[in-house]
This record gives C-alpha cells, sequence and structure tokens, in this order.
C-alpha cells in the first residue's frame, strides 16, 4: 500500500519522542588526527577554527548554514530538475511551497539569504534612515551601511540579564522602539527582525512579541514602513512557540509560521538552514508593486526572477526540503539534538547561555575562562583550544571578533565595545550528527576549559590588508586573523 509524502511525515500518536525521524542511507567518513597534527594546522591558519581546511575537521559546528543531510525525496527531486533559463517547470512547486509556507502571494527565489537582504535593503532603505532590530545580523548590518543608513539593535531587556529565565530573549525591546518611532519615526522605513536572534546567542522571539511590532508600526509610522522578518530558522523558532508559549500547543508548526510572517510585510531566507538544502534562499512580499521593483535587481545580480542564481535541481530539492523542515516529528528530534548537546555541557561544567537555543549551543567563555577579559579573546581562545584538543569546530563570538571596531585602527583592540557575552557558537547540522558526536565535541571543551590560566590572550595579526570601507565594518570578522601572546598548551 502506497502512503502519501504528507502521511508519511505526519506526526505519530506513538512514544517515538526519542527515536529520530530517519535512518542512515550514505555516510560521509571522517579522518581523525593527531594532537600534533592539529597544533600545526590551526597555527597555520592563523588558530581560527573556521580558517581550517574541512577534511580535517572532526566534528563540526562552525555553522549550520548549507551543512544539513538531505533526505532521500529531495536526492529524488533534484532528478526532476529542469535547467531551462526562463520559467524553468521546477520554479512551479517551488512557488506553491513557499505562498504555501509563508502566506505571502508574492515570492522569488534567490541564491542564499543575503542575496535577498541585499535586494531587500536596496528597496527600502536610503541614505539617512534608521533600521530597528532585535540584532543585526553581520551581513545586514553591512548592508544597511552601504544604503548609508544606521542599523540600531534594540534588544529586549531580558537577554542581558543571566538568570532571567524567559524562553524569548531574542525579542525587540518594544519600548525602545515605540519610542524610536515617536521621536524619530520620518527616519524609519525598515523593521528586521531575525527570528530566532542569531546574534544574541540564538534566543527565539515569541509571537507576542512580533504582533506588538505590527502594532506599533501601524500606530506610530510616520512614513511607510516595511516589516521583515529574516526567517532562516523560522521552523524551530515556531517549536520553541509550540512548546513554551501559551495557546500555541494544539497549532502545527506550519500554522505558527503562518501567524507569525502573517503579521510582516515581507520576509527573506538562507534556505541553507530550515530548507535543509546546501544552497539557496527566497524573498517574499505581500505587495506586488514592491516585488515588481525587485526584479531588474534579482536579474542584475542573481539572475532571472524564476532561479534567482540556482541551478532547476536547487528548486526542486527545496521545495521539498523547506516542508520537511517546518514538521512536527522532525523539530521535535531537532530539539532533542540541541538538548541533548546542552545538557552534555551543563554535566561537564561547561558555562552555556540559558535556555539552550533552538538550533545551537552557545558557550559562554567568558566564564569558562574567566581570566581572560573581553580584550583578550576568551572565545577564541577557547575554540582554537577545542581544535587542538580533539578536532571539534566551533565560531567565536567575542569581543574581540564581534565588537565594533574603530574603522581608521582596527588592530586597537581597546576601542572594541565589550559584547553582553563572550560567546562561542556551536551550531548544529540538521540530521547529521547523533549523540558520540555530542559528547566528543563537549568533552573536547571541557579538556580545553580544563587548562585553565595556561591559556593565553589572543590579538589581531597585523596584515596588509587595505582598511575596510564603513560598509565593511562588522565583516572582518570573516576574514581577520588572530595569534596566541603566548603558545597554547
Amino acid at each position: 500500500m502506497r502512503i502519501s509524502n504528507e502521511e508519511m511525515m505526519a506526526p505519530t500518536d506513538l512514544p517515538f519522542d526519542k527515536v529520530p525521524p530517519y535512518r542512515v542511507k550514505v555516510v560521509e567518513y571522517t579522518t581523525p588526527t593527531t594532537r600534533s597534527q592539529r597544533r600545526e594546522l590551526i597555527k597555520k591558519h592563523n588558530w581560527s577554527a573556521p580558517n581550517l581546511p574541512a577534511e580535517y575537521v572532526y566534528v563540526n559546528m562552525c555553522t549550520d548554514s548549507g551543512t544539513s543531510a538531505m533526505s532521500d525525496r529531495q536526492w529524488g527531486a533534484m532528478w526532476l530538475g529542469d535547467e531551462s533559463y526562463f520559467n524553468s517547470k521546477s520554479w512551479d512547486p517551488l512557488q506553491d511551497v513557499l505562498q504555501k509556507f509563508t502566506g505571502m502571494a508574492y515570492v522569488m527565489p534567490c541564491h542564499q539569504g543575503r542575496s535577498g537582504e541585499a535586494i531587500i535593503y536596496e528597496t527600502f532603505v536610503k541614505e539617512g534612515d534608521l533600521v530597528p532590530s532585535n540584532c543585526h545580523f553581520t551581513t545586514t548590518r553591512a548592508h544597511c551601511y552601504y544604503q548609508q543608513a544606521e542599523p540600531v539593535d534594540i534588544t529586549c531587556p531580558e537577554y542581558y540579564d543571566e538568570n532571567d529565565p524567559s524562553w524569548f530573549k531574542g525579542n525587540i525591546d518594544t519600548e525602545k522602539l515605540k519610542k524610536l518611532f515617536i521621536e524619530q519615526g520620518d527616519r524609519i522605513g525598515l523593521v528586521e527582525l531575525v527570528v530566532p536572534n542569531n546574534l544574541c546567542a540564538g534566543q527565539p522571539v515569541s509571537m507576542a512579541n512580533i504582533r506588538e511590532v505590527r502594532q506599533i508600526i501601524d500606530k506610530y509610522h510616520k512614513r511607510e514602513v516595511i516589516f521583515c522578518l529574516d526567517v532562516a530558522r523560522i521552523s524551530e523558532n515556531a517549536w520553541i512557540i509550540k512548546t513554551h508559549e501559551p495557546g500555541y500547543q494544539d497549532k502545527s508548526c506550519l500554522e505558527i509560521v503562518n501567524e507569525m510572517l502573517s503579521y510582516a510585510d515581507g520576509c527573506h531566507m538562507s534556505a541553507k538552514k530550515g530548507g535543509l538544502v546546501n544552497m539557496g534562499g527566497f524573498i517574499a512580499l505581500r505587495n506586488k508593486h514592491y516585488w515588481q521593483k525587485m526584479h531588474p535587481k534579482v536579474i542584475r545580480t542573481d539572475g532571472y526572477i524564476t532561479y534567482g542564481g540556482l541551478a532547476g535541481r536547487d528548486l526542486e530539492s527545496l521545495a521539498v526540503g523547506l516542508m520537511e523542515g517546518v514538521n512536527d516529528y522532525y523539530l521535535q528530534d531537532r530539539q532533542r539534538q540541541v538538548d541533548y548537546f546542552a545538557n552534555a555541557c551543563r554535566k561537564r561544567g561547561i558555562h552555556i547561555i540559558e535556555p539552550a537555543s533552538c538550533f545551537a549551543v552557545y558557550i559562554d567563555a567568558g566564564k569558562c575562562v574567566p581570566h581572560l577579559d573581553h580584550t583578550q579573546g576568551p572565545a577564541t581562545c577557547l575554540s582554537a583550544q577545542a581544535y587542538i584538543e580533539g578536532g571539534f569546530a566551533s565560531t567565536a563570538m567575542d569581543s574581540l571578533q564581534r565588537g565594533r571596531i574603530d574603522v581608521n585602527n582596527p588592530l586597537d583592540t581597546s576601542k572594541r565595545i565589550k559584547a553582553p557575552y563572550e560567546l562561542i557558537r556551536c551550531a548544529i547540522p540538521r540530521r547529521t550528527y547523533y549523540e558520540p558526536h555530542y559528547d566528543w565535541a563537549a568533552e573536547c571543551l571541557l579538556r580545553a576549559m580544563e587548562w585553565g590560566n595556561k591559556l593565553p590572550a589572543f590579538k589581531p595579526i597585523i596584515d596588509d590588508r587595505p582598511p575596510l570601507e564603513l560598509s565593511e565594518i562588522g565583516l572582518h570578522t570573516f576574514f581577520d586573523d588572530y595569534e596566541p601572546v603566548t603558545p597554547l598548551p
């Protein structure tokens, strides 16, 4: 008897919540390395795990972007890819899925999230604007500066209180948003919410917060304002709403996503996260006029409006992956993996940001390496040492790497603003690792932390790169190099 894909992916009433809703069909082998090899490798690549050749990483949590395992249905769909340049028939199933997922009529693909960001910011942001957000991601901040506008981060106060038990510490501060509209509303044409809040320890955003932002815009706007969501991981945020926000326990995550987006005018997505694909993204809008206004911008940079820089096979696999990624049964397992790794860290005394995120575990390196202050790169150091200990790769997000810098003197670490937390992001690839991998990663972090005061401070490496332009502030984190003041253990 043949059952439909929807029936196959439907949540079951049986207590299978401790078992992944998939089984392995293809494996990728990893190569163990010795400690001396790892030390030489990370030294050669300027002590930064993201700089390492991927083949020498045993467990890789630098990012969850494009690193997920695809399903047999996705691989099968790729064989249906129509590579016609204009109006490929592979666009049709993706268009239907995007409209169902977002509830918005006007959609277009793009090759990844930052491409969509660039088009949206070029369309809606003008010189002198303020762009409020719960916390701009690195590239959206750069797009903002590129338009000669000013990004305004107004994360809710709960995020800065490590003892606050709230599940929604990624919210925007609505009181500050309201005040900004009242005082300078004539300078606001776009409000952006990152859902969940990636640079603020991946903390989720509540439905109530999204709804209130919509109400504030409607009441206090002084010109036309576009409310836009960054939805790269919105399905995982929906699971937190389902399990922790009253009134949503009986709703499916797709219904929750639909409601979240019902308050927005548009959204952009890097589908390399929640779309469960290696490459892809999209833009969705309610307004046909703005959708048409974006067409020449897409054609100028990404290709035709029905493929947006993607192959037909990518369109097909995304149409399948986006719906797999919003399935309740899958999301339950996804959160179980994050929770397992968080507990593995807690059991070993590794300090993490609480509550754990819905897609990553953020290590509080400031507490793990308390003898290093914010100018000395505690997360940069701990991340490098964790690789030496066992080949575990993660991303440092401390004041040394993420703090705002003086564009004229980027090597002066004293000018870098202290971040609320000195973070290491351990972003968990989807459908990729199993419990022994998480235990291994936690053990690497523990062994690194146990070196204590022997872990040295880090400083930027002086090189001959040209000085940063204003629009490139923040992007230094993708190519800056650092070195220890004294050798690592």
